[in-house]
C-alpha cells in the first residue's frame, strides 16, 4: 500500500535502495599551491521509483585541501553551509532517478595523496548511501634549482661583466 505522498508506507512496498553517491576531483593532479586548480564535485543520485526528502551529508577537508569557491550547485537545500574546514547540505529532495551535484574549486598546500570522503548520505525512508571517496594528487612543481657552485659561477660572472662595463 502507498500513500498519497508517494511514499512506501508498509512491508509489502518494494525495498528503498540507498542514495548513490560519487565524488571526483578534475583534474586528479595538481601541482601544490595556486588557486582553483581543480574541481571536487560531489554527486547524489536517488535510484528510487519515488521522491526522497531529508536527504543529508556532510564532507570535512583533510589537511592539505583547501576550498577557494563553491560552484553552483544543483542540490535544492533546505539549509547548506560552507566554510573553510567543510561543507553540508541538510533537508535535500530529490525526485525519481533524480540527481545532484556540488562542485567546488580547491587546492592543495602539501604534496601527496589527499584522500577525500563524505559521510553517509541520509534520506527519510531509505537506508544510508556513502560514504564517497577521491583521492587528489599534490606534486610540488618542477623548478629548476642552482647548485651553491652554479651560484658561485653565476655571481662571479655577474661581477667580471659588471667589471669589464665599468672599465668600458
Amino acid at each position: 500500500m502507498h500513500s498519497g505522498a508517494g511514499r512506501c508506507t508498509t512491508a509489502s512496498c518494494p525495498r528503498a535502495t540507498p542514495h548513490d553517491v560519487e565524488k571526483t576531483f578534475n583534474p586528479s593532479s595538481v601541482s601544490v599551491g595556486g588557486i582553483a586548480t581543480t574541481t571536487m564535485t560531489v554527486t547524489i543520485t536517488n535510484p528510487n521509483g519515488v521522491s526522497v526528502s531529508g536527504i543529508s551529508f556532510s564532507d570535512t577537508y583533510p589537511a592539505g585541501l583547501v576550498p577557494d569557491q563553491v560552484g553552483a550547485y544543483t542540490c535544492s537545500a533546505g539549509s547548506a553551509v560552507f566554510s573553510g574546514t567543510g561543507w553540508a547540505l541538510n533537508n535535500v529532495t530529490l525526485g525519481a532517478g533524480a540527481s545532484c551535484s556540488v562542485p567546488m574549486l580547491m587546492h592543495a598546500t602539501i604534496a601527496g595523496q589527499i584522500v577525500n570522503t563524505t559521510s553517509q548520505v541520509t534520506g527519510t525512508g531509505v537506508p544510508p548511501g556513502g560514504p564517497a571517496s577521491a583521492t587528489l594528487n599534490a606534486v610540488v612543481a618542477n623548478t629548476p634549482t642552482l647548485s651553491g657552485w652554479m651560484l658561485i659561477a653565476f655571481a662571479t660572472t655577474i661581477a667580471a661583466l659588471a667589471a669589464m662595463r665599468m672599465r668600458g
